[in-house]
């Protein structure tokens, strides 16, 4: 047989009343991976065999995508997580497993070009700033979303990117790949319940066995932009009753801003019951203990 007979007969095997056939059948679609996706699709739309075997189906395209993500996401760890981008779409593959990668490039390629064109290099950082949140907030609109805080759309980049809104984590990461690509050397703070952007100061020094910078100022990225001191969150901290520890105050890992992302992801989907979604993104959390 050739291998798309194989596969085929493979998929003609899922509607067999043996269970444990089911389970041989769906093992080897797994194994097979994202590229016998197109296969199953298509056996969809054909469907042979009634209702049953749809929902079958679209379970299997499910869990062949969530392994998908799995891997890549290990594999986006283990690899240094160089690229920020990168593990964020990921995460977003939970939700959106076609994302455009490069509908995602030309949003963000939107925004830099319109920056570029009011930012010199003689500004301040501070100036800097100011130009990219009358960019981002009052030209592009974006804003944080209020209204709807907790919904799982607002941790998804795509969605934040089409709908202009998102929460705090999400609207920080797109402030930063805008930052980045405009050679402005924003840095993730990981603060506990807000994150928030960090503009270093350039004086590196040594703390747990790695460089830190201090920064001259923090932005909140769900404020439009609204800038901070170290005061400022000082005062955040004691209103929360937390511990000024360093990490508050100094920048974060590309590995714990994914973390943190899912994290809200899990908690969203808490707030409104999505047992198996809890569950699949407890996995994905598991990678980075």
């Amino acid at each position: 047989m050739t291998p798309n007979n194989q596969i085929k007969a493979l998929l003609n095997l899922i509607e067999d009343p043996d269970e444990d056939i089911f389970i041989q059948v769906k093992n080897e679609l797994l194994f097979l991976g994202i590229d016998v996706i197109p296969n199953i699709e298509q056996a969809w739309e054909q469907n042979p065999f009634g209702k049953n075997y749809l929902i079958k189906l679209e379970n299997i395209i499910h869990e062949i995508q969530f392994k998908d993500i799995y891997n890549s996401l290990i594999n986006w760890k283990e690899t240094g997580a160089k690229n920020l981008l990168d593990g964020v779409i990921l995460v977003n593959k939970f939700q959106y497993p076609e994302l455009n990668r490069k509908k995602v490039e030309k949003q963000l390629k939107t925004i830099v070009q319109d920056a570029k064109i009011e930012l010199t290099d003689h500004m301040t950082g501070l100036e800097k700033i100011t130009i990219l949140n009358d960019i981002i907030y009052n030209v592009h609109g974006f804003s944080g979303n209020k209204d709807d805080y907790y919904s799982p759309f607002n941790s998804f980049l795509t969605s934040a990117l089409d709908r202009k809104k998102g929460n705090a984590l999400i609207l920080a990461i797109i402030y930063l790949e805008i930052a980045n690509r405009l050679d402005i050397p924003l840095k993730g703070i990981n603060l506990p319940n807000h994150f928030i952007l960090g503009y270093p100061d350039g004086i590196q020094f040594e703390g747990n066995n790695q460089k830190r910078n201090s920064m001259l100022f923090y932005i909140n990225a769900f404020s439009s932009g609204h800038i901070l001191s170290k005061m400022d969150i000082n005062e955040f901290l004691d209103k929360i009753n937390a511990e000024h520890k360093p990490e508050y105050y100094n920048k974060c890992s590309n590995q714990e801003i994914v973390k943190r992302l899912i994290t809200n992801l899990k908690y969203s989907h808490s707030k409104l019951g999505n047992e198996e979604k809890i569950k699949e993104l407890e996995l994905l959390l598991s990678i980075f203990k």
